[in-house]
């Protein structure tokens, strides 16, 4: 135990309730490094500590709990000046060694890794897959022998700064040095598209990091806390085709393949969704298709129309309620990636240039929906978003129309017009 300091301000809850609250704690200078603070609040107050890292460059702060203000200490969850003060010297040891603060050992990012992946796959996330993808290819390789606690925000903006030059990656055999495609500088969509890129995969090793935060495994989010995703990246270009455009698509595809391309067009589903419905998914009873698991992981139901309710009838017919609605011309599942070259080779036949990915048959869907002046919150039930903000940023700007029709409809004339003698004269 260290000695023990002395702060007339700090030492009784007396001397603590004369204190004006602030924003900043009140600090008192432990040892050489070391601050133990008091942060005073309406409600009583609670103690932080202030630890300088061995390479002398910056701060870690953490909080240590309640001060004893208005209960008596049980050095638990409420502490008194001098436990607090043990606290901090704790807390310090626990950075200068860089260790787990539940089980004192050596806590690196590879830890984190894992220990949030536990969790991601244990809430049943769908984009488990995608995001160990990410993590396999921009994370590891990076930092997976640092301990979480030496990170800086100066490594991650740097880190961060090179995810959004480096060039997209090709597909390369197993093995094989990876491969990158040519890094088009002069291009603004391009490099748009890499910072977009690059916020993701932030996104993803700052929900690992903090993750280890908030489940007691690191003393402080300090280092990552700043770190912002690049600015006016997400704004997206959205591609849709036109009626003539789905009608050449859906001929020129192989006839297994025009199946699936009607089916997105028909049900706004992803890829993904599609390629996993059975007979059974189909509601005879409210003419739907059940999709059990999307993106959000919430189940939804997507309405048809009379075109969809004949196509998906003929579909399941002589089918059993395991069997898989869509597969390949040979009966075998469609997967991963499977679609693409049938759409490249597609779009080539059918003269759509550039060639749409499957996913814009879903932005197709939508925006037909928006333009046709369907209201933005049932757009976004039947694509499965969790709320209507991103239905917003992608289709609002396709339904004026409609806004303008509402308002002229429902807003009241509020008297008439009186009519006078002026003339407009045409220039």
């Amino acid at each position: 135990m260290g000695r023990l300091v002395r702060d007339s301000r700090l030492e009784s809850r007396e001397a603590r309730s004369r204190l004006q609250a602030r924003k900043e704690p009140y600090w008192r200078l432990l040892s050489e490094g070391i601050h133990l603070g008091y942060y005073r609040g309406d409600r009583g107050g609670m103690w932080h500590a202030r630890i300088r890292t061995l390479d002398g460059k910056r701060y870690v702060k953490a909080a240590i709990g309640k001060a004893d203000d208005y209960t008596h200490a049980d050095n638990k969850d409420t502490f008194s000046f001098s436990q607090a003060q043990e606290k901090a010297r704790q807390f310090a040891i626990k950075i200068c060694r860089g260790v787990d603060t539940e089980d004192n050992s050596p806590y690196t990012i590879q830890r984190a890794i894992e220990d949030y992946l536990h969790d991601f796959k244990a809430n049943g996330k769908k984009s488990l897959e995608q995001t160990q993808s990410q993590i396999k290819a921009h994370i590891l390789p990076v930092f997976s022998n640092y301990l979480v606690s030496d990170l800086t925000f100066k490594q991650l903006t740097h880190w961060k700064n090179k995810l959004a030059t480096t060039p997209k990656r090709k597909r390369t055999p197993l093995g094989e040095e990876q491969q990158f495609k040519i890094n088009e500088t002069d291009d603004p969509e391009y490099q748009r598209k890499r910072r977009a890129t690059a916020n993701r995969i932030i996104s993803i090793f700052k929900a690992i990091l903090n993750h280890a935060f908030h489940t007691n495994r690191i003393p402080s989010n300090e280092a990552w806390q700043k770190l912002k995703p690049f600015k006016n990246v997400t704004e997206p270009k959205i591609r849709f085709l036109s009626e003539p455009e789905t009608i050449r698509l859906i001929n020129a595809a192989e006839p297994s393949f025009r199946l699936l391309i009607r089916g997105a067009l028909l049900t706004g589903a992803r890829y993904g969704e599609l390629t996993v419905l059975r007979a059974s998914d189909y509601n005879h009873d409210n003419n739907s298709v059940f999709i059990q698991q999307s993106k959000s992981g919430k189940p939804r139901y997507i309405p048809l129309n009379k075109e969809g309710i004949k196509f998906f009838k003929q579909l399941i017919t002589a089918k059993n309620n395991a069997e898989l609605i869509f597969t390949r011309f040979n009966g075998s599942p469609w997967k991963k990636n499977f679609q693409a070259r049938p759409l490249q080779e597609a779009c080539k036949a059918a003269n759509i240039i550039p060639a749409i990915t499957f996913h814009d048959l879903r932005h197709t869907y939508a925006s037909i929906l928006a333009m046709k002046g369907v209201p933005l919150q049932v757009i976004s039930a039947v694509l499965g978003h969790s709320d209507t903000r991103i239905t917003h940023k992608h289709y609002a700007h396709l339904m004026p129309s409609y806004i303008a029709d509402v308002i002229r409809e429902h807003l009241p004339d509020f008297g008439h017009t009186e009519r006078d003698n002026v003339v407009s004269i045409a220039g």
